[in-house]
């Protein structure tokens, strides 16, 4: 029997058959990243049901020293959730570690498990009267685990944060096998070191996160989007501060997209259009949201008309509906997926301050200013 297979004989025995996968047919779609440039090989795929099999896990890792790959929902642009061609690391996948385990509307928040998909989370936090804020075009299957992990920022970021400022406690296996219980609901809690934070974010060099516990928020009741055509980012920052100054907490969501992401989304996603029309360099999309039901739509339309009159934007639609709204959000939501139709293309997932963005383009290209108009939506 060679080392490879008596490896995968003492995990079949430490976790059982159901856990441990080896079948080439099988293991295949574990070994490709999402946009398959990425092509791994692995000496099992395992797929642990209990937090006590993936400290089982992680300690036989530590003991035999072979190197673990954890993958979330595989939705991750660099190849992070791969394993490399070695054949020689073990993909622990979280999969199956997807359990809603409490929600406590009352305390406004929720103990999920790491594999539960994001569009799982929010919808159980619907179901009690609750929000979870954290949204991403891939929704539909990212793991929570795994937007914890990469310290996601998501669509809601201006308002609610970075999913670090959503976690009130973590489980997770840390590299010895020692399971670290976390999970506090508290939110005035200065015991001491907050061990969270370095596990959010870590992308699993310091622990596999498990489980967590996630802050609520009140439902959002009204809501009002825009899609605003501008010729420089300087506009959009303008813009930004006077959104922030008049909407206050209201402004969930502002999202700069330029030219090419509308002609990528337009060329090769059926259904999504220009709403605007004629083409601009830049454009924004902005929502405002909040727990009250209030007149959103009326709000900003009289701040988009500012905005207008101050020369800081030269065309915007707003939605009408949610048919409208969702339409507007579709083309911001797959602009990664209309890159990988076009070919190849370069990602990254860089932060630097906003004026610092608007000095680095302005000084690279001059842009031309035209006289501002904007229009509702018919």
């Amino acid at each position: 029997m060679s080392d490879s297979s008596a490896l995968r004989a003492q995990l079949t025995s430490l976790l059982g058959s159901d856990t441990v996968r080896t079948d080439a047919a099988e293991v295949a779609p574990y070994l490709v990243d999402h946009r398959s440039l990425y092509h791994g090989r692995a000496l099992a795929v395992l797929l642990p049901r209990e937090v006590e099999q993936v400290v089982r896990i992680i300690e036989w890792c530590n003991e035999h020293r072979v190197g673990l790959v954890p993958q979330g929902g595989n939705t991750s642009y660099c190849g992070g959730a791969t394993p490399d061609e070695s054949g020689q690391q073990l993909l622990l996948s979280m999969r199956r570690l997807n359990r809603v385990r409490a929600v406590d509307a009352d305390n406004f928040s929720m103990t999920v498990e790491a594999g539960c998909v994001l569009a799982q989370v929010q919808q159980a936090a619907a179901a009690a009267e609750r929000f979870f804020p954290l949204s991403l075009g891939s929704e539909g299957s990212c793991q929570i685990g795994g937007n914890l992990a990469t310290n996601a920022g998501g669509l809601n970021v201006v308002r609610f944060g970075m999913a670090r400022e959503l976690v009130l406690g973590i489980e997770a296996v840390l590299p010895n096998g020692a399971l670290l219980n976390g999970l506090k609901s508290l939110r005035k809690d200065n015991t001491g070191y907050d061990l969270k934070d370095l596990l959010i974010g870590a992308e699993g060099t310091l622990g596999v996160i498990t489980a967590a516990s996630l802050k609520l928020w009140p439902q959002q009741k009204s809501s009002a989007t825009a899609l605003i055509g501008i010729n420089a980012p300087e506009q959009a920052l303008a813009l930004l501060g006077l959104l922030r100054s008049s909407a206050g907490e209201r402004l969930s969501s502002f999202e700069l997209m330029p030219r090419a992401a509308m002609e990528l989304t337009t060329r090769h996603i059926e259904g999504v259009i220009d709403p605007l029309g004629t083409p601009y360099a830049w454009y924004v999309l902005c929502e405002l949201t909040s727990a009250a039901a209030e007149a959103l739509p009326e709000l900003l339309q009289q701040m988009l008309e500012q905005a207008a009159e101050a020369g800081l934007l030269q065309d915007a639609t707003l939605a009408n509906s949610e048919r409208e709204r969702t339409a507007l959000w579709r083309i911001r939501e797959n602009i990664p997926e209309s890159q990988r139709r076009a070919g190849a293309s370069l990602k990254h997932d860089i932060a630097v301050p906003a004026m610092a963005t608007c000095t680095s383009i302005s000084a690279t290209k001059a842009m031309a200013m035209p006289k501002s108009s904007w229009r509702r939506s018919p």
